[in-house]
């Protein structure tokens, strides 16, 4: 009777193994749908980014002939040192940026650098108001030629 009971169970006990038909497995699905959301990810912050990077970079005279405009670009001049108006406890900077063409009023919220003057280059990144007023984000002073070696 006992020997009837095995050779009954062994009968029924199949070893083959189930047939995929080319389908993925739980462990290779799960692996799949997580790379394809890392790479939609990385790609929208790669496409999102790109715009904010770039700004047209121009001159004093360019942007004058370009008019007030919402887009974000760099302009670059030298500083007119009578026109430099510091507030320290607000950290706000209103200078004259002019090049051989003209000059534009510039405000600046932000800390003061250090190299800050009268005829120092400087890059601003900002937008060009209605009001006239070019309003910076960013203030980049280039390097003075005493830096440079001979």
């Amino acid at each position: 009777m006992l020997s009837d009971l095995a050779d009954c169970m062994g009968d029924s006990v199949s070893t083959s193994r189930p047939s995929t038909n080319g389908l993925m497995t739980g462990g290779r699905l799960k692996f799949f749908i997580g790379g394809a959301i890392i790479f939609v990810v990385l790609a929208w912050l790669i496409v999102t980014n790109i715009g904010g990077a770039s700004a047209q970079y121009l001159s004093v005279e360019e942007l004058l002939a370009q008019g007030p405009s919402d887009q974000m670009v760099r302009v670059s001049g030298l500083v007119s040192g009578e026109t430099i108006d510091w507030d320290p406890q607000r950290l706000v900077l209103r200078f004259e940026m002019a090049d051989e063409s003209g000059s534009i009023p510039v405000m600046y919220e932000g800390v003061r650098p250090d190299m800050f003057r009268d005829g120092a280059q400087v890059v601003v990144e900002g937008k060009h108001s209605s009001d006239g007023v070019f309003e910076a984000n960013n203030l980049l002073l280039k390097c003075p030629s005493k830096y440079v070696e001979e």
